[in-house]
């Protein structure tokens, strides 16, 4: 049985039938390069693609950050699924099923997301039919008709309804026998207090009523958790779910799953503040848009778009707080690699009413013309100081000033430098004075707070590179059956690159080949052998004359295993004479014989 008692064959079903460059360009935009293809990590910060996709092979390995694997790993490691979620997962787009795994050792977190999932889909649907299917639903029609939004913009997004009623979506999905303990967990309904002097337990009412309901997805387009508009005067106008193991506010942005194909053609991303933006700019064309969800932009925000665009378009109010939210998403992109525009729309307009009353062409002219982040930001911090000193005009970009020195691309803080100077009218030396003031401010900040520093992890260490060749020509089937046979993973000191030799000589064909799919389908989990293999299979080595050093290789390793097995007769030989153990000098002697005989051997093999 493979991992969480899913049947290997079911998990060979599932890999054979799906294409990893397919699955990885979801996450990732991928370029080809040669046999492969290639795109920023989406695990690590880079600005020049170091991450490879191997159709032929399905794998992938970044050489950057080192983590490779298969289209299960990629999955687990991008979305934060299980190894059983991701096979049912990719079960269900390939046409195989796999088996409920429910109670059979499934990771109880795992399955608790899985219940989780259920419980959203199950009221997502409950929702949706309120909306079309019901009277109460007629009234949030209208309202959005009102608001502009076309039936099949609706559907598409998966709009829906929630009633106005105490327990309405409790009751209903009790019938569907769901726990309301479940749905509290979901974030779709809460406790009530028992009543004083009563016994027992209060029950349960529904945190969504009276509301227009927005399912929100994830990139895997699971309904994980659900954002509310209330139909008539009441607070708060608009609820999010809680955070729950399937959903964070801080990680997810409303829409990304529909923006993902369109952003990824167009290398950018608008991101607004509302559900109705995103839908209004979807119905006049805009599909490249996702909103935010309550919260400021984060860093994982920005992880999850940076390997799809290069361009981002945010939307800001040229006010005080539009101007402090600017600086912080400054902070946020440097090192990035994303080129961020900000645009302002006017009169207080948001992107919602601002494309129903002026159309698509006009909302793309003011992206044409928007500044950059840097540029707006300096724009209103120069406003602020006004006419007063230099000084003065100085330390009202400081703040812009401690985000430039972060960066780590020599060019680019130049350029951005060069560009704050010529706003204030001073050398750029001016400028490079004022960092130790702000290295210094920023350092006793951190210091103050505490800030943990990560730890970098230990280098892992240099691999022999008779052995790394070895290894690198079995995984590109360069060695012939001759090579092969003279294959023994004592040779091999490194234990990742025995391990894969070992793999190796276990999975050989009739002929004396190795099956390489299947030696990269057993090694690839493994923590140490997974990324050296994944690493080695799409690293490039040209060499003149292959078979020749492949011969060289073999030879230096044999002649290194004699050297070593030399000492070690030589050093018992001496023990046993030392203490007279006159059987076991007469055994080493011989040993030490043969192995000088094969020491010579391999030698004179070699030359």
């Amino acid at each position: 049985m493979g991992q969480g008692l899913i049947a290997d064959e079911i998990i060979n079903q599932i890999r054979d039938r799906v294409d990893i460059v397919e699955v990885v360009g979801q996450h990732v935009a991928l370029s080809k390069a040669g046999q492969n293809f290639r795109g920023l990590c989406p695990f690590h910060h880079e600005k020049t693609p170091s991450f490879n996709v191997s159709p032929s092979r399905q794998i992938f390995h970044c050489f950057g950050c080192k983590v490779g694997g298969n289209v299960f790993s990629f999955l687990m490691k991008m979305t934060g699924a299980s190894f059983p979620e991701v096979v049912r997962q990719l079960g269900q787009q390939v046409g195989v099923v796999v088996p409920d795994l429910a109670g059979k050792g499934l990771d109880p977190h795992a399955a608790n997301r899985a219940l989780l999932e259920k419980v959203n889909q199950a009221a997502a649907a409950w929702f949706q039919h309120n909306l079309w299917g019901t009277r109460p639903g007629k009234e949030a029609q209208a309202y959005l008709i009102g608001r502009g939004i076309q039936p099949e913009i609706s559907e598409r997004f998966g709009l829906g309804f929630a009633p106005p009623g105490w327990d309405m979506l409790v009751k209903a999905l009790t019938r569907e026998g769901f726990n309301p303990g479940d749905l509290a967990a979901a974030g779709l309904a809460a406790a009530r207090k028992p009543v004083q002097g009563s016994s027992g337990a209060g029950g349960y009412y529904d945190v969504f009523r009276a509301r227009v309901m927005f399912p929100i997805r994830d990139q895997r387009k699971r309904v994980v958790g659900f954002g509310g508009r209330v139909l008539e005067k009441g607070t708060p106008k608009y609820l999010n779910s809680p955070d729950t193991p399937l959903f964070k506010k801080g990680q997810t942005l409303f829409g990304l799953d529909l923006a993902r194909e369109a952003a990824g053609k167009t290398g950018s991303l608008v991101i607004v503040e509302g559900y109705f933006d995103v839908i209004a700019l979807h119905q006049v064309g805009i599909r490249n848009v996702a909103a935010t969800l309550g919260t400021a932009l984060t860093a994982d925000h920005i992880q999850k778009i940076r390997p799809v665009v290069s361009k981002v378009v945010l939307l800001f109010d040229p006010d005080q707080a539009g101007v402090r939210a600017a600086l912080r998403s400054l902070d946020l992109f440097v090192n990035s690699g994303i080129a961020v525009r900000v645009v302002s729309l006017p009169d207080g307009d948001d992107p919602d009413t601002f494309v129903r009353v002026r159309g698509a062409e006009a909302f793309l002219a003011l992206q044409e013309r928007a500044p950059s982040l840097l540029d707006f930001a300096l724009e209103h911090c120069l406003k602020n100081a006004g006419s007063g000193t230099i000084e003065d005009r100085i330390r009202s970009v400081d703040d812009i000033l401690r985000v430039l020195q972060k960066s780590t691309h020599p060019i680019e803080k130049e350029e951005r430098l060069r560009v704050v100077a010529e706003r204030l009218g001073i050398s750029q030396q001016r400028l490079i004075e004022r960092y130790p003031a702000l290295l210094a401010r920023e350092s006793k900040t951190r210091w103050n707070g505490r800030a943990a520093q990560p730890r970098s992890s230990p280098a892992r260490p240099k691999i022999n590179p008779e052995e790394r060749d070895l290894v690198h020509f079995l995984l590109h089937g360069r060695l012939s059956p001759a090579d092969v046979r003279r294959l023994r993973p004592e040779l091999f000191s490194d234990q990742a690159c025995r391990r894969i030799v070992e793999s190796a000589l276990k999975n050989l064909d009739w002929d004396g080949r190795v099956r390489l799919q299947e030696v990269l389908d057993e090694v690839i989990d493994d923590a140490e052998c997974g990324p050296l293999a994944t690493e080695l299979s799409l690293a490039d080595q040209p060499y003149d004359d292959i078979q020749g050093y492949i011969r060289d290789c073999l030879a230096v390793l044999e002649r290194k295993r004699a050297e070593t097995r030399l000492r070690e007769l030589i050093a018992q030989l001496k023990a046993a004479e030392r203490e007279g153990r006159v059987d076991d000098v007469r055994v080493l002697n011989a040993q030490v014989n043969e192995w000088r005989i094969r020491k010579a051997a391999v030698r004179s093999s070699a030359v």
